[in-house]
């Protein structure tokens, strides 16, 4: 048995059985055990019921951690505005499909179809409208200071790179071949034909 971890404030022992448990859920799905996650997180099984009443309700917690989208919110507000717009636009498709990827990865280890539902009576109903929002926003702002260059809308562009960058990411939807962050601004910058239009 691994060393228990050292004593520690009850948030950062829940952060750290939390990211434990996605560990294992990632690699078991649903097969994993309290056993293994007490394990993966340096501490005794019981702890992890002093913290989480159930393990339906730990594994509710990691899945909310999983797809917290505040990470990518965070990374497309860390690119830097004066790189060129294709550098600042293929930097931000790899945030994106970042998230995507391990939100896809962690639904197929957990045999889920689509995210998981909020557990009722959770607050802000309307998170999922409201972090896709912050998104468009975020990729707006990437995109703005050089709409002059753009044959269409920012806002046109901004639906675009969010579409190809979710069914790029996607290992069904690609059969397995997922886009590059490059192909995908590629496509969307210059297009596939030769030449110049006609």
């Amino acid at each position: 048995m691994p060393p228990r971890a050292p004593a520690m404030p009850p948030d950062e022992r829940r952060a750290t059985i939390v990211t434990a448990a996605l560990g294992i859920l990632r690699v078991k799905g649903e097969a994993a055990t309290t056993r293994e996650i007490a394990e993966a997180a340096g501490v005794a099984e019981g702890t992890l019921f002093r913290v989480f009443r159930t393990k339906e309700d730990l594994v509710c917690a990691a899945m909310a951690h999983a797809f917290d989208p505040a990470p990518m919110l965070d990374g497309l507000r860390q690119i830097d505005v004066g790189l060129p717009l294709r550098e600042r636009l293929v930097s931000a498709v790899e945030v994106v499909q970042g998230h995507y990827r391990d939100m896809f990865g962690l639904m197929h280890s957990m045999r889920l179809g689509h995210p998981p539902e909020r557990r009722p009576g959770a607050p802000d109903d309307d998170h999922g409208a409201s972090w896709r929002q912050q998104v468009e926003d975020e990729l707006e702002a990437l995109i703005a200071p050089d709409a002059d260059q753009l044959r269409v809308p920012v806002a046109d562009l901004v639906d675009l790179v969010g579409l190809l960058a979710f069914a790029g990411s996607h290992p069904v939807l690609t059969q397995g071949r997922t886009l590059s962050a490059d192909t995908i601004i590629e496509v969307l910058l210059d297009g596939t034909r030769k030449g110049d239009p006609c």
